[in-house]
């Protein structure tokens, strides 16, 4: 069960996504790690997700949760795959591998987030 600790520790892991900003500088330094950084902003769901987070939890909301990972885990296996494939036959540079790596990360966060709103407002 989340407790007041977990609910607050949450909010603030949306602030983590502000970092996903500084990936624009690779358009001013070119550096291909600068790109990695697109992922954080799949931390600003934790605002969302820490919003629902504050209702008690009972067995219908720790069950949406499980529904709601394993929605973003199925995702995240195709996109995974998909990359892999795209590195392999060579359709893609090395920034635009970084880049959709980064995308995946952060689409894995907000994909939770949305099926696990979609789940509550039912």
């Amino acid at each position: 069960m989340s407790s007041g600790g977990d609910r607050k520790r949450q909010s603030f892991l949306g602030f983590l996504g502000f970092a996903g900003f500084i990936g624009f500088s690779y358009f001013h330094d070119h550096n291909i790690a600068t790109l990695g950084y697109f992922a954080y902003f799949g931390f600003f769901a934790y605002f969302w997700i820490a919003k629902i987070a504050n209702q008690m939890p009972d067995e219908r909301y720790l069950e949406n949760i499980a529904k709601a990972k394993s929605t973003a885990f199925d995702i995240a296996i195709i996109e995974l795959v998909a990359l892999n494939l795209l590195s392999l036959f060579g359709f893609t540079t090395k920034e635009v591998l970084v880049a959709l790596l980064a995308l995946c990360f952060s689409s894995l966060l907000i994909i939770y987030a949305v099926k696990f709103y979609l789940l509550e407002e039912k």
